[in-house]
């Protein structure tokens, strides 16, 4: 058993031993044929070189007397050129050159060589460069390039270029758009914004005629201007800080919106008319512009004032009169509403409203007297009185005198006041009634009841001292259906005049304040049976002495001086609402003193 494992052993020991030399016979085989391959190759490799080397050489000897790969002079390729073909090559480039301008609206310009005495100058300068360039670096060049300016080698007569210059349409007065700052402005429906800056199309002749003059010493053929910035640029850019602090210290007055209601129409105030009047105070705090208020309110006025301005009235009688004089209507109170506006601006507060009046009238829509109104025919002698659009009463009347210049003067008008139990005081009368109505200064309705007639002609010869006087049954209904305020609209009508006259009622009435007797009645002395109050600051009353009115000639169509014809020229009329309190008091008669 042990003899068997010990040959075993010996023999698996001789196959180790015959693998292993077998194995290392291998690598030495294959270690010899690896040396013969690299030492082979190594050899072409270097004759592979060298025989580049060679035709590398042989390729720069050809560069000798040509220029580079890959050169360019002028902007003209010459490559492999001589300097004989260079020079041929920028001859016909410059009899035909031209030079293309693009402008920034897309527009194109050409300047032609010719035109401008462009030629060649030939000074040595080609034949340096060539000796200078180095020919075993051709393959180097034939990867980065070499370029060489022709300025050197090019000319222009400089008084033909200035005058090509100067015939460009990109300088032509009209063609030429001036660069605009960006700047605040109100945008509708969105509000303050800040519009951007535009480039405008403004060359600047100096820095073009450079960029040209470059260009053209290049031979190059295009050029864009906007690249070589010669426009004019704008001073103030979207992105400037003052103009952005500038926006947000205005915004809070430029976006407020003001609505103005005139009845069915407005009028809108908002930040495209307020921004002008906006300026930056040392602070950074926005000022605004009285002035420039004070005329869009004075513009309001002149637009929607009613007050001394010319009526269509439709009569009556059925034809249209127009009454051009008198005070009624709307007045817009200019200085107070400029101070109200002013502090809205400030405030930043948008809202609707209606502007400070001075005096106010029924309606913004249609006539401005409304429905309710007395309407008084001075040639009928007869009037009407409209409430809420229906007659409620007419009747005849007696007005001023016209023999003796006391005429009562047409026009618009509005109740002052009304007052019972007045007594009404002249230079040579001292007259108590029941219903005293004033709508023009001293001038008012009232009862006439001294008169036994009405209306006719009675007024021509034996009138009264300018006030309308009423049969007292129609002074009581239109007294007690009447307010301050309401219209009065005086007219003549030509052909409405008749000599039929209304009975009176006749009676006499006396008062412990009269100067009247019972055997003295006003309607038989005209100087006593006035109904007028005296003017302020005058001891005569209104329409006493005509004549004593500084620059008046008659009373026919004129107004008391208490009563201006021009919201311009004239100061505003007395607010009702400061007229004394009337009273209804019968058993105490009031004494009407010098007032409205």
């Amino acid at each position: 058993m042990v003899e068997r494992r010990s040959n075993g052993g010996e023999r698996s020991s001789k196959r180790c031993n015959e693998k292993h030399i077998t194995d290392r016979s291998v690598k030495a085989r294959r270690r010899r044929r690896r040396r013969k391959w690299i030492y082979f190759t190594r050899r072409i490799s270097l004759c592979m070189i060298a025989a580049a080397a060679i035709v590398y050489c042989m390729i720069s000897l050809k560069y000798r007397n040509t220029f580079l790969p890959n050169t360019k002079i002028g902007g003209i390729t010459v490559s492999g050129l001589t300097i004989e073909e260079v020079q041929s090559e920028i001859r016909k480039g410059i009899e035909r050159y031209e030079l293309i301008l693009e402008e920034r609206d897309g527009a194109e310009e050409r300047i032609n060589g010719e035109t401008i005495g462009l030629h060649p100058v030939f000074d040595g300068t080609l034949e340096n460069i060539l000796r200078k360039q180095n020919s075993l670096l051709w393959g180097l060049l034939a990867i980065r390039g070499a370029e060489y300016p022709s300025s050197y080698m090019v000319e222009y007569d400089k008084e033909h270029m200035d005058l090509a210059v100067a015939a460009l349409d990109c300088l032509n007065p009209e063609q030429v758009v001036e660069p605009a700052d960006a700047y605040v402005a109100f945008v509708s429906g969105i509000g303050l914004q800040i519009i951007k800056e535009e480039p405008g199309k403004a060359p600047v002749r100096k820095r073009l005629s450079e960029e040209i003059g470059k260009a053209v010493s290049s031979l190059e053929t295009r050029i864009s201007l906007d690249e070589r910035a010669v426009y004019k640029e704008p001073g103030v850019s979207e992105t400037d800080p003052e103009l952005l602090a500038q926006k947000e210290a205005l915004k809070v007055c430029a976006d407020v919106t003001v609505t103005y209601r005139f009845g069915s129409r407005s009028e809108v105030l908002d930040g495209s008319t307020i921004l002008p009047w906006l300026s930056m105070d040392g602070e950074g705090s926005a000022v605004v512009d009285r002035n420039g208020v004070e005329e869009y309110v004075v513009n309001l006025a002149k637009k929607y004032n009613t007050a001394y301005c010319a009526k269509e009235l439709k009569t009556s009688y059925g034809p249209t009169v127009t009454i051009t004089k008198g005070h009624y209507g709307w007045l817009i109170d200019k200085e107070a509403e400029t101070e109200a506006l002013l502090e809205i601006i400030r405030s930043g507060e948008s809202q609707e409203r209606e502007p400070v009046y001075a005096q106010k009238a029924a309606s913004h829509d249609g006539p401005d007297y409304g429905d309710t109104y007395v309407e008084m025919n001075l040639t009928a002698q007869h009037l009407f009185y409209y409430k809420n659009g229906k007659l409620l009463i007419e009747s005849d009347f007696v007005s001023g005198n016209e023999a003796k210049g006391w005429s009562t003067p047409a026009g618009a008008y509005e109740l002052t006041y009304k007052q019972r139990n007045a007594v009404l005081k002249g230079k040579n009368y001292n007259t108590p009634v029941t219903y005293w109505m004033p709508f023009n200064g001293n001038i008012g309705m009232h009862d006439g009841y001294w008169r036994s007639s009405f209306g006719g002609t009675i007024y021509k010869k034996n009138g009264s001292h300018g006030c309308i006087n009423l049969p007292p049954a129609v002074a009581k209904t239109i007294y007690e259906n009447i307010e301050a305020h309401i219209p009065v609209l005086c007219y003549h009508l030509d052909g409405t005049e008749t000599g039929k006259t209304t009975p009176g009622a006749g009676s006499k009435k006396t008062t412990p304040n009269s100067s009247q007797t019972e055997n003295s009645s006003p309607a038989e002395d005209d100087t006593t049976g006035e109904s007028q109050t005296a003017d302020p600051g005058n001891t005569s009353s209104d329409g006493e002495n005509p004549s004593s009115q500084p620059g008046s000639e008659s009373r026919n169509n004129q107004i008391p001086a208490t009563s201006p014809i021009s919201d311009v020229s004239m100061p505003n009329q007395p607010n009702p609402s400061n007229q004394p309190n009337p009273s209804d008091n019968p058993t105490h008669p009031a004494t009407v003193s010098p007032g409205p």
